[in-house]
């Protein structure tokens, strides 16, 4: 036997041995030094998974720093389609936890081409996500996200707005400013277990930058009181709907505003198109006679009217190019502001007509009507206000005391603002510290001219706004009731009871507009309806912000010429629950 040494077959299996180790080490090496980064990349491939981070939205607080819409965070599971295989066992227990049916996990496990991520569950509780991760199904991930929660429910829902499941801005103010509330995403790196799941290891490479907050002019205890009241207005007088915006009379602050019946945010399942709408905004109809305090500022601006005029008023109706205008009322003769405390349309009209439709639709304009309030509010509608025309008695008289144009109820309350600031224009606000300068449009002395006209028309003889009267205080508004049109003209017994109101007249600090669509349980006059929405309101908000009555004024202001609110007043929380037509009709 020859040694192995000599042995030709031991000496081709060692060259071979020999051969194939210079390959491999060979191999090795050039793995080693030269795809070392390739290498490296593809493990970080299959530990690694880059996420976009989802930032947090902003929360949205009230003027006091009270939470109405905040964000919680909440997990996501989804699935790899390519990597999602579960056992039968675990597909029950999906549908079990998260209510999956078979048919859909079937066709996770079978949409494999082209597909490499699929929702599996979307904002669901953590410690659900929890659970479902611990069944250790392959393919199946976790990441977190955030959910839109409304602590307040439905108070100030139709104003806040709401966000869709990717957590965008599609209501209200969500939508108004989801460019702010937002954020932007980031990017981070996420170094995963065996069982595909997050670790602590995380390499950050974009920071998220979170949303910003907003802080609202809304005071949540007066939104309170003015939602108890428009709930109880709506059921008491069995009406379609009840509206109202309350805003401070020298910055054009809004402290609130609603309308009822309103809906419930987080209940996404029960949302109504019909309550989402946020009325005082969405909604134009003609105004009626809380538009003639304008009309008649017009009418003393143009001077062709003598203001210590007597107006015939007797039979109580005038007929103008055919048309009749009739008074709900039995007055002889008024005076100017009489026509306002009355609410007389014949002597609107027979002061309107020297004056002109044009000077009174221009006014109109001026103060806002026809246009966008400062607010922009997603939806508004703008409402008409007849300009260029030629203007006929009937036309002129017509708008005189609201009818063949449109408003809406925020336009009404931010026209408001003229009587209680010497006549300069407010515009509206919603955001704290972002109050726009006023513009002068009337007068001083026609602006509180008009002021006082209105004090008579709520504590006057025969005022139609006696019941927004509150003791201790002088209060100025006006009452307006209209028919509501449809296509074969004004409805018989469809109407809109309104009062605009400015408390205390002496020294304003709140504007409140106010209307009832449809009231059905007897009464429909604005005077009887919507006035008393308004002392209701303004009664509890004189007394938490502390409001001196006339008594404990110490000296008492002109009409529109107070100075600026106490310090203290709106920045305190008071904690408390929470075109012409064929017919005119008469309006109240």
């Amino acid at each position: 036997m020859k040694p192995l040494a000599t042995n030709p077959r031991f000496a081709i299996v060692l060259a071979v041995f020999y051969t194939l180790s210079m390959v491999l080490a060979a191999k090795v090496t050039y793995l080693m030094i030269f795809s070392h980064e390739f290498l490296a990349s593809e493990g970080r491939k299959r530990t690694t998974r880059m996420i976009e981070t989802i930032p947090v939205r902003g929360t949205i607080f009230d003027r006091f720093s009270q939470p109405l819409a905040v964000s919680t965070p909440v997990s996501t599971l989804w699935v790899n389609p390519k990597q999602f295989d579960p056992t039968n066992q675990q597909a029950a227990l999906l549908k079990e936890h998260l209510d999956i049916n078979e048919s859909l996990t079937k066709n996770l496990t079978l949409n494999t081409q082209n597909k490499s991520f699929a929702y599996l569950a979307r904002r669901i509780d953590p410690q659900l996500a929890n659970t479902i991760m611990e069944l250790s199904i392959p393919g199946v991930y976790e990441h977190q996200e955030y959910k839109r929660y409304y602590p307040q429910s439905s108070m100030l829902a139709q104003s806040i707005g709401f966000t869709n499941i990717d957590q965008k801005g599609i209501e209200g103010i969500e939508l108004m400013y989801n460019h702010k509330l937002s954020g932007l995403p980031g990017i981070e790196e996420h170094t995963l277990n065996l069982h595909k799941r997050a670790t602590r290891e995380i390499v950050v490479h974009k920071p998220f930058t979170p949303g910003d907050n907003l802080h609202l002019t809304i005071d949540s205890t007066l939104q309170h009181y003015v939602e108890k009241a428009l709930l109880k207005a709506l059921m008491k007088n069995a009406a379609k709907s009840a509206s109202a915006i309350l805003i401070h009379a020298k910055t054009g602050e809004i402290l609130a505003l609603s309308t009822m019946p309103s809906f419930n945010p987080n209940a996404r399942k029960s949302f109504n198109a019909e309550l989402i709408r946020n009325r005082v905004f969405t909604d134009v109809y003609e105004p009626g006679s809380v538009i003639k305090p304008f009309s008649m500022a017009a009418v003393l601006t143009a001077k062709i009217i003598d203001k210590d005029a007597i107006i015939q008023i007797a039979p109580g109706f005038v007929k103008i190019n055919g048309y009749t205008i009739r008074d709900v009322g039995r007055d002889s003769q008024l005076d100017l502001a009489g026509i306002i405390r009355r609410s007389s349309n014949v002597g609107m009209s027979k002061v309107a007509i020297p004056t002109g439709g044009a000077v009174i639709s221009q006014l109109l304009t001026e103060l806002g009507f026809g246009i966008n309030t400062a607010i922009y509010f997603p939806g508004e509608s703008v409402g008409t206000v007849p300009v260029n025309r030629v203007w006929s008695d009937i036309a002129t008289a017509s708008l005189s005391y609201g009818y063949s144009l449109s408003v809406n109820l925020a336009q009404l309350a931010q026209a408001y603002t003229v009587f209680a600031n010497d006549g300069n224009l407010v515009p509206l606000s919603i955001i704290k510290g972002e109050a726009k300068p006023a513009r002068n449009v009337i007068s001083p002395e026609v602006a509180n001219s008009v002021l006082s006209m209105m004090v008579q028309a709520v504590d006057g003889p025969g005022a139609g706004g006696k019941r927004a009267a509150i003791d201790g205080y002088t209060i100025a508004g006006k009452s307006g009731t209209s028919r509501k049109a449809s296509s074969g003209g004004y409805q018989n017994n469809k109407y809109r009871a309104m009062f605009v109101g400015i408390a205390p007249a002496n020294a304003p600090e709140f504007i409140m507009a106010i209307i009832v669509d449809e009231p059905t349980a007897g009464g429909y006059f604005g005077g009887a309806i919507a006035a008393p929405i308004f002392k209701e309101v303004l009664e509890d908000a004189l007394r938490i912000r502390n409001i001196p009555s006339d008594e404990r004024r110490s000296t008492r202001a002109t009409p529109g010429r107070a100075g600026a609110p106490s310090p203290a007043m709106f920045t305190t929380p008071i904690h408390s629950q929470p075109p012409l037509r064929a017919h005119i009709p008469a309006t109240g």
